[in-house]
């Protein structure tokens, strides 16, 4: 396993660095002066200028890739920085490393998506079952009808109309402030996860309080994913059903949860969990419109707010932090099919 988490790594390496130049393409190739944008309305072409020049902004664009990739060597001069040292540039709207910037919002992202996947699982796996086991009657109709309107709702339309219904009209849930209510304390920990931190601090007011803000948008954006796991589930589960070993366990007196949850759940997860894998990459690279609905302090918003202002570093990196997102996400994969499912070899 060990020689093919290696081999997999390694051939990740080709795939960022296109990734990096594509991404280094379309950002500058965005409306917009970043150098402008820094200096203000008010700034003369002059200030504009030495401005663009200390942004190395002024250099052709395949020295500022060079740059990007390997630091100030491309320019002959000393010193460090690069992608290939870990140096993602330094945010031209924040005037903060973008490494300290994605690192101070990702955690407020993995918060509002393990447990948008951890909602979208709960619903969505045991109704699968349910519904292949009730197929044609009113359950697996309900289901079906579940799982179409999870593909035609989009993420964001859904996060307002929550809003709309749970804060506006029931006033049942907080607005659209963030993690937590605007001059809060935040809990101290390692995490920086809210609910975990404040929980292993035993501070369950602010656990509760957290607990309300991300109930929303994990709502928001875990729905979405129901609709796909769901289907698959339903699918697998029927096929299971259909079985010889199946049968077989039926005739030898096996019936309920011992059936379902032995034999026939684990062997219909494994394409579940490969749609799950793949959901989880997408809800960490797409939350943008999500957690601009909520006003959630996430790299989504990062990347939202740097696309307006044409921050070609964080731009940069907000694309590069997804890519490793999906392709970490198959490696997981492929590593826990392989533990759920014997008859999966890694090669």
């Amino acid at each position: 396993m060990l020689s093919y988490v290696t081999r997999r790594l390694a051939a990740l390496i080709p795939i960022l660095i296109g990734v990096t130049l594509l991404a280094f393409i379309v950002s500058h190739a965005l409306p917009g002066d970043p150098a402008r944008q820094y200096a203000g309305i008010n700034a003369s072409e002059a200030q504009v200028e030495a401005i663009r020049e200390r942004l190395g902004l002024n250099e052709p664009l395949h020295v500022q890739y060079c740059v990007y990739m390997i630091g100030q060597t491309c320019l002959g001069e000393s010193g460090g920085g690069g992608l290939v040292r870990g140096d993602l540039g330094e945010s031209i709207r924040t005037g903060f490393s973008v490494a300290q910037d994605v690192g101070a919002r990702l955690p407020a992202t993995i918060e509002m998506v393990a447990f948008g996947m951890l909602f979208a699982l709960v619903v969505a796996l045991p109704l699968g079952v349910w519904a292949a086991v009730r197929k044609g009657k009113l359950l697996d109709k309900f289901c079906r009808f579940i799982s179409t309107l999870g593909v035609a709702v989009p993420d964001f339309w859904l996060a307002m109309i929550l809003l709309l219904v749970f804060f506006v009209f029931l006033d049942w849930l907080p607005g659209p402030v963030g993690r937590l209510p605007i001059g809060a304390t935040t809990p101290d920990g390692p995490t920086g996860l809210y609910l975990i931190d404040s929980l292993v601090a035993g501070d369950w007011a602010t656990f509760r309080t957290a607990a309300k803000h991300l109930l929303l948008p994990m709502v928001a954006i875990g729905f979405p994913a129901v609709s796909p796991i769901l289907r698959l589930t339903r699918n697998a589960t029927l096929s299971v059903l259909n079985s010889d070993y199946i049968a077989f366990g039926r005739a030898a007196g096996l019936r309920g949860a011992p059936l379902y949850l032995k034999y026939v759940l684990r062997n219909a997860l494994p394409g579940a969990v490969t749609m799950t894998g793949l959901i989880a990459g997408y809800m960490i690279g797409g939350a943008v419109l999500v957690e601009r609905v909520f006003s959630w302090p996430g790299v989504g918003l990062y990347g939202f707010n740097s696309l307006v202002n044409t921050d070609y570093p964080a731009i940069q990196a907000y694309v590069l932090l997804s890519a490793v997102t999906y392709t970490v996400a198959f490696l997981i994969v492929d590593l826990v099919q392989s533990v759920i499912d014997p008859r999966v070899r890694l090669k």
